[in-house]
């Protein structure tokens, strides 16, 4: 296996305090967009939960997880801008979409037990969100940005430990050495600045194997209109990719 290189709000009164909540929210103190977000512990992990109301019949799960930093990784973030997008794009369309807050890592200092704890954290994440949805956990889908979608790509090319899973989305996340993975894969960078530790974008996509059965259900996307890491706005190519993934 492979190593990479690589408002506050302050309210003054409470009465602003309350007008602030109560601006977002109609008579029945119900989200004005339809969208239920709230942040649960289950099953040893704690994840962002985006569902749409009064939804009855799910069309499946995404688990996303967010950036950090590769040499002193901390919790997973819940609060990222591009993973509760994607959550909210997917919850607007009948599909169960959470963020994780996987565990820290040692990061660089041990790539592969970092990528095995990110991935057993998808994996509770998913198996928690199946049983409270009544859904089968191969009607998921996985993915993250920067540090979440790097731990993704190395666990799914070396164990099938999310092999159940539909596909993996990885933004902004690259991987060495990996010709094979357990199931699909959609890989996006920005060619401007490609991810570093190894393949990423449309350069990983023709690196896997032709004799894989899942590179007919992967794709890999150099952006030619970004130039930074994760500098692209990629919430709909996700959202599609997965989408065509459950469907299936």
């Amino acid at each position: 296996m492979k190593t990479p290189f690589f408002l506050k709000l302050v309210c003054c009164t409470g009465l602003l305090a309350f007008l602030i909540s109560y601006c977002g929210k109609d008579a029945d103190n119900k989200p004005k967009d339809g969208i239920n977000v709230v942040v649960e512990t289950a099953n040893g992990v704690t994840y962002k939960l985006f569902v749409k109301e009064g939804t009855a019949d799910y069309n499946g799960i995404l688990v996303m997880g967010s950036g950090n930093d590769a040499e002193n990784p901390g919790p997973g973030s819940l609060d990222g801008d591009t993973e509760i997008a994607l959550c909210r794009k997917a919850a607007e369309n009948n599909y169960v979409a959470a963020i994780v807050k996987y565990r820290k890592t040692p990061g660089l200092a041990n790539w592969d037990a970092s990528s095995d704890i990110v991935a057993e954290d998808y994996d509770k994440c998913i198996t928690t969100l199946a049983g409270k949805f009544g859904l089968d956990k191969n009607r998921s889908v996985v993915g993250g940005y920067s540090y979440a979608a790097y731990m993704l790509l190395n666990n799914t090319a070396w164990t099938a430990k999310l092999a159940y899973c539909q596909g993996v989305l990885a933004a902004c996340g690259a991987i060495e050495g990996a010709t094979y993975f357990h199931l699909p894969i959609y890989t996006v960078t920005c060619s401007g600045s490609p991810d570093p530790g190894g393949l990423s974008g449309k350069a990983l996509y023709d690196a896997i194997n032709n004799t894989s059965p899942f590179k007919l259900k992967s794709e890999g996307v150099t952006d030619t209109g970004c130039n930074s890491h994760c500098g692209g706005n990629w919430t709909n190519q996700l959202f599609t990719k997965m989408q065509n993934w459950l469907a299936a």
